[in-house]
C-alpha cells in the first residue's frame, strides 16, 4: 500500500510527537518532583558500594600501574602474579595512607583545636590589653571581642550543643555505620575492578558501540579520555603539591615557634587543593588565631604564606602539574568562580580539570571548523 504521507509531513509528525513526549515527561518531572528526587536517592543510595569503588579503583589505579609498568617490570614472573602484586601494593599505600591520617593526624588536630578553645580567653585579654595601649584603636577592640564571641558561640554549638556535630553523629549513628561498609564494600569492589580491568573495559567498550553509532561511541570515548586524563593529573598532582606545602608549613612554623603548628599545616595543605584562591582561603583562618594570640607571630605567618605560595605558584606547581590542564590564567579563576558558585567548594576544586575538558573539545572543534574553512586565524 503507497503511503499517502510525503516525507517533509513524516518529519513534521516525527518532531511534532518527540516534542509532545519530551513536554509530557518534563510536566511529569515538575508534578512529581519530590517523588523523583526521593528514588533518585534511593538508587544512589543502593549504588553507593559501586561508587566508593568506582572512586577508589581510580584513586589507585595510577599507583598499580606505576608499580607494575616500572617498580616490578623486571620480575620473573607471569603477568598474572605482577597484576596482583601491583594492585597488593597500591591497596597497602592507600590503606597506610588513611592509617596514618586517622591515628596520627587526628587526634593531633582534636587535641590543638580543643587547647585552642580552652584557651581562647586568655588571648582575648592579651589582645584587649595589647589594643588598650592605643586608645583611637578601641572600635577594633570591640569589633574583635564581637567576632570572637560570635566564632566561640558558633564553635561550642557545633561540637556539643543540642543540634551540634556529637548529637548528630549519634542520632545518625546508622548512617555513619552504614557509610564506613560501604567504603569498606568499595575497596573490595575496587580490587575486583583493578585485577581484571581489561575486561571489564572491553565489556564496556561492546556495549557502547552496541548502543551507539561508531562515530558517536568513538567521540564518548575520546571525552571519556580526556576526563580521565585531566582529573588524574589534576587531582594527583595537587595532592602532591598540597602535601609538600602541608609538610613545608608544619616545618617552618614549627621553626618559628607558631602555636597549633598541626592545626595550621592542615589547613594551609587542604585549602591549597583549591588553585588561585586556595591559599588564601587557609590563610585568613589561620592568621586570624594567630592574631588573637600573638599580633607578632600571625605577621610572621602571613609574610612566611607569602613567599611560600610565592615559590608554589612559580617553581613548585609548575614542576609538578606543568600545563597539564591546558587552561590561560583567566579561564582557571573562570572555572574556580563558576565551580565554586555552583558547588561550593568541590566545585572549586573539580571547575578546573572539568572545564580544562570543555575548553579543549571546544578548541579542538573550532580548529576543525577553520581548516574545513580554510580559514586561518593568526
Amino acid at each position: 500500500m503507497r503511503n499517502p504521507w510525503t516525507p517533509e509531513t513524516q518529519n513534521r509528525i516525527r518532531e511534532y510527537t518527540i516534542s509532545g513526549v519530551i513536554i509530557a515527561i518534563a510536566c511529569f518531572a515538575l508534578v512529581h518532583v519530590q517523588e523523583i528526587i526521593n528514588f533518585l536517592l534511593l538508587i544512589w543510595k543502593a549504588l553507593a558500594p559501586f561508587i566508593w569503588g568506582f572512586c577508589i579503583a581510580f584513586i589507585l589505579s595510577p599507583l598499580s600501574r606505576m608499580c607494575e609498568e616500572r617498580w616490578i617490570v623486571n620480575w620473573k614472573v607471569s603477568p598474572k602474579l605482577k597484576r596482583v602484586i601491583s594492585v597488593a601494593v597500591a591497596l597497602i599505600l592507600f590503606v597506610l595512607i588513611i592509617t596514618l591520617f586517622f591515628v596520627i593526624l587526628i587526634p593531633q588536630l582534636i587535641s590543638s583545636f580543643n587547647s585552642l578553645i580552652s584557651s581562647m580567653d586568655g588571648y582575648i585579654s592579651t589582645l584587649e590589653q595589647f589594643l588598650q595601649r592605643f586608645g583611637q584603636y578601641q572600635e577594633l577592640d570591640d569589633i574583635l571581642i564581637s567576632v570572637y564571641e560570635m566564632v566561640k558561640e558558633n564553635l561550642v554549638g557545633w561540637v556539643s550543643g543540642s543540634n551540634g556535630i556529637v548529637t548528630k553523629v549519634l542520632s545518625y549513628s546508622v548512617n555513619v555505620v552504614r557509610g564506613v561498609l560501604n567504603f569498606f564494600i568499595g575497596i573490595i569492589i575496587a580490587v575486583y575492578l583493578l585485577l581484571d580491568k581489561e575486561r571489564w573495559k572491553k565489556q564496556f567498550k561492546k556495549l557502547t558501540y552496541s548502543v551507539m553509532s561508531v562515530e558517536h561511541a568513538e567521540n564518548f570515548f575520546h571525552v571519556l579520555r580526556l576526563t580521565g586524563k585531566m582529573l588524574d593529573s589534576f587531582i594527583f598532582g595537587k595532592a602532591l603539591d598540597s602535601l609538600i606545602i602541608g609538610i613545608a608549613t608544619a616545618v617552618c612554623c614549627a621553626l618559628m615557634k607558631i602555636p597549633y603548628v598541626p592545626l595550621i599545616a592542615f589547613i594551609v595543605g587542604i585549602t591549597n587543593m583549591i588553585p588561585v584562591f586556595g591559599p588564601f582561603i587557609g590563610a585568613v583562618p589561620c592568621a586570624f588565631i594567630l592574631l588573637i594570640i600573638s599580633p607578632a607571630k600571625a605577621l610572621e605567618f602571613i609574610i612566611f604564606i607569602l613567599v611560600l605560595q610565592q615559590i608554589d605558584g612559580n617553581i613548585l606547581g609548575p614542576y609538578i602539574l606543568g600545563d597539564s590542564m591546558g587552561l590561560p590564567p583567566v579561564w582557571i579563576m573562570f572555572a574556580i568562580i563558576v565551580g565554586g558558585a555552583i558547588w561550593g567548594v568541590l566545585g572549586m576544586f573539580l571547575g578546573v580539570p572539568i572545564f580544562s575538558v570543555f575548553y579543549i573539545l571546544i578548541k579542538d572543534q573550532v580548529t576543525r571548523k577553520l581548516k574545513e574553512k580554510r580559514i586561518r586565524v593568526d
